[in-house]
């Protein structure tokens, strides 16, 4: 199990990796429903879902990571 974040400068380098990891999953997903959200639906679903999925990843640490990819495992 990992530590939490010691200090603001590894929870910020824990977030900005994690949002561009999510950012590009979540993308892929948000285009498969594109047309029924509309695109300011899309932008709005996907802000909140790679926001959270970053904070979360950030503050958690590794365990964060085998979670999320261990539930995404599906896709």
């Amino acid at each position: 199990m990992s530590d939490p974040p010691r200090d603001g400068s590894e929870f910020w380098i824990r977030f900005v990796c994690a949002f561009v990891v999510f950012g590009l999953v979540a993308t892929l997903v948000i285009f498969e429903f594109i047309e029924t959200l509309g695109l300011a639906g899309g932008a709005g679903v996907w802000a909140v879902i790679v926001v959270a999925l970053s904070v979360y990843a950030a503050r958690v640490g590794d365990e964060a990571w085998r979670s999320l990819f261990d539930a995404l495992r599906w896709w």
